[in-house]
């Protein structure tokens, strides 16, 4: 296997971390404090066990963040435009585009607004619009970046419905924001979360005409299983699957792989 890397920044100055060789694969990361791609070290790692199986089946995966700079009052259109050049500017042709979380809201968007640089549609943990687990955790992340913090002990919600468990992740899940605080310029951040909470294509999913396929862990309370399921329902032609035991980090799954794969290298 060919574990290579390559970074660098496509036409519209969004940064990527390439992995592998082969056919190219668009992997739009979920959210991120920061528009960056994982640095050197336990960040690099944890991404390149992330595609690790797409590159051993002979893609090279294009690891890709937001543009830095993004300024306050973007749209979640205005993401996919950006996106939508780089990848025509880069490759001249459809690519598969796998997109997780916040990474599957700008794959959506861009799927219906610029279906000529999508080949094959792949969005985990994503819907139509962000449910009310989502915004909420939103809301607490501005905030509290607004004061210099992190909010990572409030995405327990997210994690569990019992509250006992979600008052005792709250120990570790605040540790672990104390030793990664936002960062001082929070703009990039801001803008990113306010675009995304402002997006809603659940009257466009009949535009989407790419083969497309959507995965979600079914103890995912990110992506409600309402809003998964209409997402679906919405798509001409989609596929589902859901992952019984599984919440929002199904990314790591060898299921996950298996079924990404098949869809992709199927007819």
């Amino acid at each position: 296997m060919n574990t290579s890397t390559e970074l660098g920044h496509f036409s519209t100055d969004l940064p990527y971390l390439a992995f592998g060789s082969g056919k190219p694969l668009v992997y739009l990361a979920g959210f991120t404090m920061t528009h960056t791609v994982p640095q050197p070290g336990a960040q690099r790692r944890t991404a390149a066990r992330m595609v690790a199986p797409f590159v051993a089946a002979g893609y090279q995966v294009y690891w890709t963040n937001r543009r830095p700079g993004m300024p306050v009052g973007a749209t979640m259109s205005d993401v996919a435009a950006e996106h939508a050049e780089a990848l025509r500017d880069r490759f001249g042709t459809p690519v598969p585009v796998l997109g997780h979380a916040t990474g599957g809201s700008i794959a959506l968007q861009l799927a219906i607004e610029n279906p000529e640089v999508v080949s094959w549609l792949v969005l985990a943990g994503t819907a139509h619009s962000l449910g009310p687990v989502a915004r909420r955790f939103h809301r607490d992340l501005l905030e509290a970046a607004g004061r210099g913090r992190s909010a990572m002990h409030r995405a327990a919600p997210a994690l569990t419905r019992n509250r006992l468990l979600q008052l005792l992740l709250m120990v570790p899940l605040w540790i672990a924001g104390r030793f990664d605080p936002p960062p001082k310029d929070h703009s990039d951040m801001k803008a990113m979360l306010l675009a995304e909470g402002a997006f809603d294509v659940r009257g466009r999913l009949g535009e989407v005409r790419v083969p497309t396929l959507l995965l979600r862990g079914a103890r995912d309370y990110l992506c409600t299983p309402e809003r998964f399921h209409e997402t679906a329902d919405g798509i001409p032609g989609a596929q589902r699957v859901e992952y019984p035991r599984s919440g929002h980090a199904i990314t790591t799954k060898p299921a996950f792989f298996h079924d990404v794969l098949a869809f992709l290298e199927g007819p």
